[in-house]
């Protein structure tokens, strides 16, 4: 995908306007750190566009395409009735700084919730009701995420944003996970890793070069993100990770979602462009509770949402 600049302005200014109707107001002074971005700068850097080479402009250019994505999806459920429900997290998003394009540090609240609100916005756009867990009065101890039916708590997401290397840390995070969905209302629910920063340093931006098909550099991520799980398996024994789902309403797979740069041929034109990977991708740890028909059927539609909806 190649972000028109005029497009973006365009969007950005919508963005702005619709936060500022609901009492989200811009920070009049936006401050930055060596290894951050304030939502609003981000903002103001789509709108003056970027120059430069693809590894020059890399870390702006990253930001920029996630926050444009995020607009674009706020944007098209302005409408919806559970609209009201992003507000919270929206207002902490435009006060807190946004780490898109390193790793952030481990208390960082901020882009915890960034991958949330952009779920709910998926579901909402797929004609979903939802309920997002505020992100003030939360303990941490519910699903950021339910999918309603006829009001009723159905499907929760239970996300976990995974920035440690350290394989022992994803399954500290299923056991987590499992028994937030456990406690919570809903009948079924799914553990949900947001793999972006442990694939920020996977070779997916090809330093002085490009792919020449954007789909190399999405089967070599959907690869890491089967292999980061997997290696739960190897490392904990099968044995283990049955016991962890034994008895309980969590689905016995895993729900990877990851928001990736990279640069690739543009099959139009020929030349390379910087271009988001947007990927959502079941893995599967056993056979004994897949995913319901529903709750399959409402994941591929926000996948299908997450590639289609631009603004």
């Amino acid at each position: 995908m190649q972000v028109q600049i005029a497009d973006v302005s365009d969007l950005v200014d919508r963005f702005e306007t619709l936060l500022d109707s609901h009492g989200v107001s811009i920070p009049k002074h936006g401050s930055t750190g060596a290894d951050m971005l304030p939502l609003w700068r981000i903002l103001g850097a789509l709108k003056e566009g970027f120059s430069g080479t693809p590894d020059e402009m890399r870390r702006d250019y990253t930001a920029g395409l996630a926050v444009h994505d995020l607009a674009a999806k706020v944007l098209a459920v302005k409408d919806h009735q559970d609209f009201k429900t992003l507000i919270p997290h929206l207002e902490m998003l435009s006060k807190g700084a946004v780490h898109l394009t390193q790793e952030p540090p481990a208390n960082s609240d901020v882009y915890n919730k960034l991958v949330e609100v952009y779920w709910a916005t998926l579901l909402m756009a797929s004609g979903t009701n939802v309920d997002l867990d505020h992100p003030k009065s939360s303990k941490g101890d519910n699903p950021d995420v339910i999918a309603l039916e006829r009001s009723q708590p159905a499907r929760a997401y239970a996300f976990k944003t995974v920035r440690s290397a350290h394989t022992q840390n994803l399954y500290e995070h299923i056991i987590k996970g499992v028994d937030q969905i456990e406690k919570c209302p809903a009948p079924e629910g799914i553990v949900a890793f947001n793999l972006t920063p442990r694939l920020l340093d996977a070779g997916l931006w090809p330093e002085g070069g490009y792919f020449e098909d954007w789909r190399q550099p999405a089967t070599h991520a959907q690869q890491k993100m089967k292999q980061m799980i997997s290696d739960v398996v190897n490392e904990n024994g099968q044995q283990s990770i049955d016991g962890i789902f034994k008895g309980k309403k969590a689905a016995t797979s895993i729900l990877c979602v990851a928001f990736i740069p990279t640069v690739a041929k543009n099959p139009g034109t020929g030349n390379p462009v910087v271009m988001p990977l947007k990927i959502a991708v079941l893995v599967e740890l056993n056979k004994v509770r897949p995913p319901s028909d529903t709750m399959a059927e409402e994941i591929a539609k926000a996948h299908c949402v997450m590639q289609q909806q631009l603004g």
